[in-house]
């Protein structure tokens, strides 16, 4: 009896909070590369999953932030190639990087102004949208690119530093030096900021009460399109900004950029607790999430295991996180 009062007490616990099953899956994963990964332990290694995950890690945020608002955007890395090839373009004809980099912002949110709006105003649900404009953004950046890969030439300035520049001095403290970038901070500072608008504000309020319940929602005088609206716009600047951040360290854009990464988001938010109908889920659980999947890459690498390994493998994680949350949601 006492033993199935515990166990019924852990599902409880679970429930209210999901990212818990994220953070033992992410522990047992640390454990087991720990001794089956050669210089997993060391600080270029451990400095790698960070640096890693803070590009996908800021398109979580606002992929996370949509999913529990019960919409999905699956444009996003689209978008990303968007504002990188904006970006150079602008600053390879001259434009201050700052400004640069605020229209390559604005463009993207653009882009996530359309999503919201056709989402919205057509009722065309998220998944077929996205899908469709995932296409044509894709075909926007071919365009605007010529279909070509574009280089910045010139000298670095100063705000590549600040977006994704090498933390030098935290670097060289270890042998082999570490790996630590400008882009860590960014995702950890945005991150941070982003959890306080979801837990501790009015707005984040109506965020879980969209997703979870519309009608409900709308019943209480919540501006459900809105809502939404201002989320696809989020999802948009946080995948421009990605994009600017990660061709700041790069200094190249081709088409092709940022493919693929729409899935890795998806996956790593719902790994870290975010259940796909809304209503559910945490952005630390998310970036735990997102975490989870850079470890595991990072892993299987220095095991010299082919990529479809991590893919098979990250595969499966997200299978048993969904079949663990449903088992959760749908306790007697």
């Amino acid at each position: 009896m006492q033993s199935a009062t515990g166990v019924t007490h852990l599902r409880y616990r679970l429930t209210e909070s999901p990212e818990l099953v994220t953070l033992i899956t992410l522990i047992i994963i640390f454990a087991f590369f720990s001794v089956a990964a050669d210089n997993f332990l060391t600080m270029s290694a451990l400095s790698n999953v960070l640096t890693f995950a803070s590009i996908n890690g800021v398109i979580v945020l606002g992929v996370a932030t949509l999913m529990i608002s019960g919409e999905f955007d699956l444009s996003v890395g689209a978008t990303l190639a968007v504002a990188g090839y904006v970006f150079v373009i602008a600053i390879n004809s001259g434009v201050a990087p700052l400004l640069a980099a605020a229209l390559a912002l604005a463009v993207s949110m653009g882009l996530g102004l359309i999503n919201g709006i056709v989402v919205t105003r057509t009722g065309i649900p998220s998944f077929i949208t996205t899908v469709g404009t995932m296409l044509a953004f894709r075909g926007i950046a071919r365009a605007i690119g010529g279909g070509n890969m574009i280089a910045y030439t010139g000298e670095r300035p100063a705000l590549f530093l600040i977006l994704n520049g090498a933390v030098a001095p935290l670097n060289e403290q270890f042998q082999p030096p570490a790996n630590f970038r400008a882009s860590t901070v960014w995702f950890i500072g945005l991150a941070a900021v982003m959890t306080f608008m979801l837990m501790r504000t009015r707005y984040g309020n109506w965020v879980y009460a969209t997703g979870g319940n519309p009608g409900a929602a709308r019943a209480q005088g919540v501006n459900v399109a809105r809502v939404k609206i201002t989320n696809f716009v989020l999802c948009g600047l946080l995948a421009g900004f990605a994009g600017v951040v990660q061709f700041a360290h790069r200094s190249s854009i081709d088409q092709l950029r940022g493919e693929g990464l729409e899935l890795v988001a998806v996956a790593a938010a719902v790994i870290g607790g975010v259940r796909l109908t809304g209503g559910v889920g945490t952005l630390p659980g998310a970036c735990l999430g997102v975490l989870l999947l850079s470890m595991l890459e990072q892993g299987l690498v220095l095991m010299r295991l082919p990529i479809q390994v991590f893919q098979a493998t990250a595969g499966a994680i997200l299978i048993i996180s969904v079949a663990v949350n449903t088992y959760l949601s749908h306790r007697e």
